[in-house]
């Protein structure tokens, strides 16, 4: 798609100019380009996918944005910052971790391949299909983007494709069940940054 095509070449780009910055490195000196990678890799999608949605004059619950089990929200929301501040890792570093694995991690990549991509499939192909192609659409973008930072030999390169493609198709089959069921993109956008907040910090 488009969108995979942007995101390798902009990748391939910050990395050839040394504007990557890991979150490990995040200083005060080089957090503004932290954030334009971030912004331009995945927010700037988003912002064109609500952009769309609101100009067709489209409600956003055709892309999961309901009110839909607010407690659970809300108890999600509480085990995720509770997360943060049991941590109480309070630097620049761990302040951004958490905006980082909430809006530019879950809720940028549940929007894109859950609410608008799967979404858009599965009214026009079997389920099935649509599971299988977000899936995989998914697990290319994450591996693609470690080949090319970690300049991977073709042997491990293939090895963390069909790792990747297969991640994406059982977690993303995972996630799209949990926003099947609950009928709210916002329940796999928590349970995403979760597992993931916690996969970092412990």
């Amino acid at each position: 798609s488009i969108y995979m095509v942007y995101v390798f070449y902009l990748t391939k780009y910050l990395y050839n100019n040394d504007l990557i910055i890991r979150l490990k490195s995040i200083t005060i000196s080089n957090i503004s380009i932290k954030l334009l990678d971030d912004f331009l890799s995945s927010l700037f999608i988003v912002i064109i996918i609500l952009s769309i949605t609101l100009i067709r004059k489209q409600s956003l619950s055709t892309i999961g944005i309901t009110k839909n089990n607010s407690i659970l929200v809300f108890i999600l929301l509480a085990v995720y910052f509770g997360i943060f501040f049991i941590k109480g890792d309070f630097s620049l570093i761990g302040i951004y971790k958490c905006f980082f694995y909430l809006m530019v991690v879950s809720f940028s990549e549940e929007l894109i391949f859950r609410g608008y991509l799967f979404t858009a499939l599965d009214r026009e192909i079997p389920t099935y299909l649509a599971v299988l192609i977000s899936g995989i659409m998914w697990g290319a973008m994450h591996a693609f983007i470690p080949i090319i930072i970690n300049n991977y030999s073709v042997m491990k390169s293939v090895s963390a494709i069909c790792s990747e493609l297969g991640g994406g198709i059982v977690f993303g089959g995972i996630y799209i069940l949990i926003y099947k069921k609950s009928k709210s993109l916002i329940i796999p956008i928590m349970i995403h940054a979760i597992l993931d907040f916690i996969n970092v910090l412990f």
